[in-house]
């Protein structure tokens, strides 16, 4: 390990190990492949570098607008930049666990303004990502972004005060599979 890396406790690589098929050297060859994508003498990435990095993730997936959103939802502690313990933890979520923590940084995605909840302006920024990430666009499909937008509000604003909160997306997207595959930017990763 270089010396400018940050040294990851014991009980880190266990607790990943129980979860995933991750080993103690893929997560070194991360840390590593991440590391090289902060500043010299850094173990944070900018919301820039950020990007870029999860764009060479997803090579495959058109991720340039919803990498933005990501950036926060992982963000954890909202300092404006993401240590690699944060992305390993998003990482691991995002990919490994169940359905429902998938969801739950689904809804932070979303959750532009950070006020817990979503609303149809929200919505609406981030069907643009992820109709780019499907590799659709508004003109070459039956509904535009607003008849979407109103569907999912409709859909999940089970309480109707034009705001989805936390529970309302996560059960909502449980019991909706088309909203589920629409909505989860993680699904595929």
């Amino acid at each position: 390990m270089g010396l400018n890396q940050a040294k990851i406790e014991d009980y880190v690589y266990n607790s990943i190990g129980k979860h995933t098929q991750l080993k103690r050297d893929d997560i070194l060859a991360w840390q590593q492949r991440f590391i090289q994508h902060c500043y010299p003498g850094s173990q944070t990435m900018t919301k820039e570098q950020f990007c870029k990095f999860y764009q060479e993730l997803r090579p495959h997936e058109n991720v340039k607008l919803l990498s933005e959103n990501v950036f926060r939802a992982f963000d954890l502690n909202g300092d404006h930049g993401i240590t690699f313990s944060e992305f390993l933890v998003a990482y691991v979520t995002t990919t490994e666990a169940p359905l429902e923590d998938k969801l739950c940084y689904a809804f932070n995605v979303y959750d532009i303004d950070r006020n817990s909840s979503i609303d149809r302006a929200e919505i609406l920024f981030i069907l643009h990502a992820m109709f780019e990430l499907l590799g659709m666009n508004d003109k070459s499909h039956k509904f535009s972004y607003n008849q979407c937008a109103d569907a999912i509000m409709k859909s999940l604003d089970v309480n109707k005060d034009q705001c989805i909160s936390k529970e309302e997306f996560i059960q909502g997207l449980l019991r909706d599979p088309f909203l589920q595959s629409l909505m989860n930017p993680f699904q595929h990763v």
